[in-house]
């Protein structure tokens, strides 16, 4: 009976590690988002001149991982600023030429993201819920085998 004990133990303390860790990216993200918010107070409109491909190697196979618009825009200065999003997507959500309205940093106008584009909000969603998911199991499962143990 004891070793049934600590098995669950285990397996308990693992999923509430595993929802803390999704929880944590998760608060990242969001401090991310809310940093960007913050900082990005200049409007623009940009046009998409590229969609480059994040790949990755997997056994020596490249794979796609995602779709980055390169975006150029003006800013309030003048300055003409094309730069790659960091957020990528599969199939794409923008294609070459696409008119995308810009919110960016004055103080560095390459800092920016898309106005409107939610695909950070849904990943940081996910990694919420999925963390929650965990951790609830794994709290429940260890309270109801002491509690009828």
């Amino acid at each position: 009976m004891e070793d049934k004990m600590i098995f669950i133990a285990i397996f308990s303390g693992i999923f509430c590690g595993m929802g803390l860790i999704f929880l944590m990216v998760s608060w990242i993200l969001s401090s991310v988002m809310a940093d960007r918010k913050k900082n990005c107070t200049s409007k623009a409109v940009g046009t998409v001149t590229d969609m480059v491909r994040s790949t990755y190697d997997s056994d020596r196979e490249y794979s796609v991982r995602g779709f980055h618009p390169v975006v150029r825009y003006t800013t309030a200065t003048g300055e003409t600023i094309t730069v790659t999003s960091a957020v990528h997507r599969n199939p794409p959500k923008y294609h070459v030429g696409d008119s995308v309205h810009i919110r960016y940093d004055p103080n560095e106008p390459k800092k920016f993201y898309i106005d409107g584009d939610n695909t950070l909000n849904i990943v940081k969603t996910v990694f919420f819920l999925v963390g929650l998911g965990l951790a609830v199991i794994g709290l429940i499962v260890g309270i109801l085998v002491f509690m009828f143990a």
